[in-house]
C-alpha cells in the first residue's frame, strides 16, 4: 500500500481510498512497479523494460498513453497531478 492505494497482488486489483479501480494488465502491471519503488523516478526505459520486456520493439510513446489512462483512473490531475509525477528528462514517480 501506499497513501491512498491498495494494490491485490492476488486478485490483481488496486483500490483508492477502499474504492475499486479496473486496471488492464499493463496498467496493473505499471502501478506495481510504482509501489515497489515509492518516491523513486523511474526512467521511461527501466518502465519499458519491465513491464514490456528488455525485447520490446513498440512504441516508446505508447507508455505515456498508459500513464495517462492511469491518472484518469486514479483520478489525477493532466495539468498537475497529484500522484504519478513526471521527472523531465527522466521518467516518472508516484508520490502519495
Amino acid at each position: 500500500s501506499s497513501g491512498p492505494f491498495v494494490l491485490h497482488l492476488r486478485s490483481r486489483t488496486l483500490d483508492k481510498n477502499s474504492d475499486h479501480i479496473r486496471l488492464t494488465q499493463t496498467e496493473f502491471a505499471i502501478m506495481k512497479l510504482f509501489m515497489e519503488n515509492p518516491g523513486r523516478a523511474l526512467s521511461r526505459e527501466e518502465i519499458l523494460h519491465a513491464v514490456w520486456g528488455a525485447d520490446y520493439a513498440g512504441y516508446e510513446n505508447s507508455l505515456g498513453v498508459h500513464i495517462r489512462h492511469l491518472r484518469e483512473k486514479l483520478g489525477d490531475s493532466m495539468d498537475k497531478p497529484r500522484f504519478i509525477k513526471t521527472i523531465w528528462g527522466v521518467g516518472y514517480k508516484i508520490e502519495s
